[in-house]
């Protein structure tokens, strides 16, 4: 069953990833004609980051409801790349001009700063994690 749910969830992330990526390859090729790729693919991440989170909790929680030490470790790791998001956010300013371009406010910049620090570090420790994997196993053998 979970690993159905983790195939699924897999498959979800990379179709939302493709769709994010087109819409933001729309709105780099022409911000005036495809000025509503912003709005939208801001949208789709904040959605996609709400859900990822739920699920990655909900996941993580019923993985490891017999195994108390990881569960934590596990809490322990969302607290540190929230936190190691919004402080990483804090220095971001977008310009006055931006912001009026596009009709947003100096708020929800940085949320979107903050939402992109989150999936970098998040993809980055997957990766990490990946080769030391991969590594350790190597020399198992």
């Amino acid at each position: 069953m979970l690993e159905k749910l983790r195939k699924t969830i897999m498959w979800a992330s990379i179709c939302v990833a493709i769709v994010v990526s087109v819409i933001a390859i729309l709105f780099a090729a022409n911000q005036t004609k495809f000025g509503w790729a912003f709005d939208v693919a801001f949208w789709v991440l904040i959605c996609y980051i709400v859900l990822s989170l739920l699920v990655w909790l909900f996941y993580g929680i019923i993985s490891l409801k017999d195994k108390p030490k990881k569960t934590i470790i596990f809490a322990g790791a969302i607290v540190v790349v929230v936190v190691a998001s919004i402080l990483l956010a804090l220095g971001d300013t977008m310009p006055q001009d931006m912001l009026m371009k596009y009709n947003t406010s100096e708020k929800t910049a940085k949320l979107i700063a903050i939402a992109c620090y989150a999936t970098y570090i998040t993809v980055i420790g997957a990766v990490v994690l990946m080769i030391y994997s991969a590594i350790s196993k190597s020399f198992k053998k």
